[in-house]
């Protein structure tokens, strides 16, 4: 003790005599726990690798931008899109927001098309003038957005996701499976998907009807890909799935003869008038199907339909094709379809149009009874059932309804969850925000990220896709949904 005292006593009398004031401290950063261990106009963040105290800094609004069919055929896509993204905002604002700021939604309608989604992106990131060299940023005043959150499509993504990038903007949870540009060689390093890709769905899909479902669609690999047919719209949407289709039969179930061996009919992206003639292709089609069979054969001959659509032109379809088989006893007694939509298709809403009136139909083989428009109709899905009972499902539960009261949709899930990935990585971003700071927390802190969905997230340098789990649901007479399997890349069926 009498050696400390000594110490303390020669120390500031070093500090008289030499006529020393204390150390300046404005900007220092001090540990902490929690906000309250800071002071006013601190916050307690991550700054490298541990908690300080930090200034809050800019407190105006963090602005995020979405493009997508907010009107038009296919506006339940965009609309409930935006609805899960903002009743998520609305809980993060009011705890507190990112480090003080709030976060807003900035919405406009590209009504499905991909040259106005591109003047929508020019209006969202303030460019002032456009510079033609893709390697060259635009001319881009001070009113943009930070980032783009939830755009809808895929036509419309190829076209925009490329000014995202050049502008250095992240490009967050497109609401899209596609894997041109946002899971191929391309390697964005601006673009960060949620999702699980049509890849992914599209073999959950053919894991099911080859090793799930009874009776299985397909017996003889060889062969049994003429057992499968594919809906798709005519666009890069459409191909899109139709690739993973491909990929999907040669690497699940065997080695197809081309890269065009599965029959494709296509419509005409936000033209209803073009659903007819792609029913009148399959019809043929599954009129080859039955001529295929064995002779003597007195079962009913399974049938995959996979269908890369949106909810209109499906409903369209499903009806279409129902109704074609069942205008004739020897079809009906022959042909077992099953109708498998990926999650773009906008699950809610081909729900309700399947269950409008008419919602049943006489069944030729017995007039005593009425079958359903949905019976037989599967989608899979991105997000698990909006009526689970994890915890982060509970919560969009709670929110939703908070923000308007109205349907729970799986579409409107699926922004929710891509709005609380991206609010947790503002979180952990800390309060200096720009894109820099930002990827290089999506790439170095979203780890095995558990937001009460039933599956973990994560992002590295070298991935940018957050999930690879697919949930498979029925749609039951009523409009509603259960849950037949849950596929998972690298595990398979659950």
């Amino acid at each position: 003790m009498k050696g400390s005292a000594s110490r303390l006593a020669w120390l500031s009398g070093g500090v008289a005599l030499l006529g020393c004031s204390s150390p300046e401290l404005e900007g220092t950063n001090f540990s902490c726990a929690t906000d309250s261990d800071c002071g006013s106009g601190q916050v307690c963040a991550g700054l490298n690798g541990a908690l300080a105290c930090q200034n809050v800094g800019d407190p105006t609004p963090i602005r995020i931008g979405m493009i997508g069919p907010m009107e038009g055929p296919s506006q339940d896509l965009g609309q409930e899109m935006s609805r899960g993204i903002e009743a998520m905002l609305k809980r993060f604002n009011r705890a507190g927001g990112a480090f003080g700021r709030e976060v807003e939604l900035v919405k406009r309608n590209d009504n499905y098309d991909p040259m106005t989604a591109v003047a929508m992106t020019h209006e969202l990131l303030d460019v002032t003038e456009v510079v033609d060299d893709l390697d060259r940023p635009d001319t881009r005043g001070d009113n943009g957005v930070f980032a783009l959150v939830g755009n809808v499509g895929t036509p419309t993504m190829l076209a925009t996701a490329p000014v995202a990038t050049k502008n250095k903007v992240v490009f967050f949870a497109p609401f899209t499976g596609a894997q041109t540009y946002l899971r191929d060689a391309t390697k964005s390093p601006y673009v960060y998907n949620y999702r699980a890709g049509y890849f992914d769905e599209t073999a959950a899909m053919m894991e099911y009807i080859y090793r799930g479902r009874i009776p299985s669609v397909i017996s003889n690999p060889q062969t049994d890909y003429q057992r499968v047919l594919v809906f798709a719209q005519d666009d890069t949407y459409g191909e899109a799935g139709y690739k993973g289709v491909i990929e999907a039969y040669n690497q699940v179930v065997a080695g197809l003869p081309s890269d065009e061996a599965i029959k494709r009919v296509r419509y005409i992206r936000e033209h209803l008038e073009t659903v007819p003639s792609a029913i009148d292709e399959a019809s043929a089609y599954l009129e080859g199907v039955v001529a295929r069979a064995p002779q003597g054969s007195s079962g009913k001959e399974q049938v995959a339909i996979i269908m890369i659509d949106t909810y209109g032109p499906g409903d369209l379809f499903i009806r279409g094709i129902k109704n074609w088989i069942n205008a004739d006893a020897a079809r009906a007694s022959k042909l077992d379809p099953l109708f498998m939509n990926v999650s773009f298709v906008g699950s809610n809403s081909l729900a309700e149009a399947l269950i409008t009136s008419p919602r049943t139909y006489t069944d030729i083989l017995d007039p005593t009874k009425q079958r359903s428009y949905a019976e037989n109709v599967i989608v899979t899905q991105v997000v698990p059932n909006y009526d689970s009972q994890a915890p982060g499902v509970a919560q969009y539960r709670e929110d939703i309804g908070e923000l308007d009261s109205g349907d729970l949709t799986f579409t409107s899930l699926e922004g929710y969850v891509a709005a609380r990935l991206f609010t947790e990585a503002l979180k952990l971003n800390g309060p200096r925000l720009t894109s820099d700071n930002f990827i290089r927390t999506l790439d170095d802190e979203i780890e095995d990220l558990d937001i009460g969905i039933g599956t973990l997230l994560n992002f590295s340098p070298t991935n940018h896709q957050a999930c690879y789990t697919v949930w498979g649901t029925h749609v039951e007479d009523n409009g509603s949904f259960t849950l037949p399997f849950v596929w998972t890349r690298g595990i398979g069926l659950q």
